[in-house]
């Protein structure tokens, strides 16, 4: 992700198309929930691995 190149789309295109854009490139192809941008990871189909690893609990010990 390039925010100068985000930047740059925005000035061309404006921010709808931009943000529909967005919407495309993370939206999961398996059930249409959103993909997080950090970790490719579905926050619906991938649920069960988040709660399994510890890296993405925050708050527990």
């Amino acid at each position: 992700m390039s925010m100068i190149e985000n930047l740059k789309y925005i000035q061309e295109h404006g921010i709808s198309a931009f943000l529909e854009e967005q919407e495309k490139k993370w939206r999961c192809e398996k059930c249409g929930g959103e993909i997080c941008c950090h970790n490719g990871l579905c926050l619906a189909c991938d649920l069960e691995f988040w709660r399994k690893n510890r890296k993405y609990r925050w708050g527990e010990q």
